[in-house]
């Protein structure tokens, strides 16, 4: 399924703001923060936060985490581990405290999801759903 869905969806406008809108319905406040991220540049842009994260997580240490995440997580290593399985499209970590959704757009492009643990996901259908809230329906 993720694989269509990767094909068959405008992928030119992601809608971070919708995305969000979709995650914050489904988790409440269960959600603790979205971020997209580059990882030829680096870069990243915090989607959202949980309020109380804003506090108990400084600026500094949300940078450390996305940078290592970033870092550590790129695509093309991760793919280099299991290459007789083809393309990655997400990894799920699960933590004491969270659950944390890597989303590959791309080669050097994604987003991460951190979702407080004991929340249940499915893969693909929560990728798909992530992917349809970003970019839109299905053409």
């Amino acid at each position: 399924m993720t694989n269509d869905i990767h094909t068959e969806l405008d992928r030119t406008n992601p809608d971070y703001d919708s995305l969000v809108a979709f995650l914050r319905d489904r988790f409440e406040d269960e959600l603790r923060w979205v971020a997209s991220f580059n990882t030829e540049t680096y870069g990243y842009k915090v989607r959202y936060i949980r309020p109380d994260l804003k506090t108990e997580l400084s600026s500094y240490d949300l940078d450390v985490i996305i940078h290592r995440t970033i870092a550590l997580l790129k695509r093309p290593y991760v793919e280099e581990v299991y290459t007789h399985l083809g393309h990655v499209q997400s990894l799920v970590l699960q933590h004491e405290r969270a659950t944390a959704v890597h989303v590959y757009l791309g080669d050097a492009e994604g987003f991460v999801v951190k979702i407080r643990a004991g929340n249940a996901i499915t893969v693909p259908g929560f990728i798909d759903d992530c992917l349809t809230a970003l970019y839109g329906s299905r053409s």
